[in-house]
This record gives C-alpha cells, sequence and structure tokens, in this order.
C-alpha cells in the first residue's frame, strides 16, 4: 500500500488518527476521565481484536489508552489494520 492509500484510509478514521514510524503504524491516544473507564475500553477493544485475531498493541492507565497497530509480518500498516482501527474507533464512539 503507499503513501496515498494510506493517507486516503486514515481520513476516513478521523482526525485522532496518526502514521507513524515512517508511516508504517497507526496510532491513537484516548482519553477518559478515569482508570476504570480506560479499562473498560481496553477490554472492549481486546475482545474485538481477539474475534478479529488482529491485536494492536496497547498501553493505559488513568484517563487514558494508547493504541499502536500495524501487521507485524508485513512490518507497514495495511487494509486490515485500517479496518480494525475503525471497528476500535466505532467501540469508543458507541461505548455504554
Amino acid at each position: 500500500m503507499d503513501l496515498k492509500d494510506k493517507k486516503a484510509l486514515l481520513k476516513q478514521l478521523g482526525d485522532k488518527w496518526e502514521l507513524e514510524n515512517s508511516s508504517t503504524q497507526l496510532t491513537r491516544k484516548y482519553k477518559f476521565k478515569n482508570f476504570m473507564e480506560s479499562l473498560k475500553f481496553v477490554i472492549k477493544i481486546s475482545e474485538i481484536a481477539e474475534a478479529l485475531n488482529h491485536h494492536p498493541e496497547i498501553s493505559f492507565g488513568w484517563g487514558y489508552c494508547h493504541l499502536v497497530i500495524w501487521t507485524h509480518t508485513a512490518n507497514d500498516v495495511t487494509e486490515l489494520d485500517f479496518s480494525l482501527a475503525a471497528k476500535l474507533e466505532d467501540a469508543f464512539i458507541n461505548r455504554s
């Protein structure tokens, strides 16, 4: 996937997602009111990732969750990464 394609897919995710590491990784930092909201989100996105058998790097703590997504075998982002990011973004928007 070339940079033009990556940028087009990135635009569809919204302005909170970024391409980093020479455009080989998708990243997003989510903000929450407290630790428990962060933890609940991590559990929710873990279930989505497990169902897709595609797992982001996750770090979280009080009031935040940081995601890094890429396909390890390609050492780059692929369409699957953008698909996972879209599902995780939907989970954030529709969290309860």
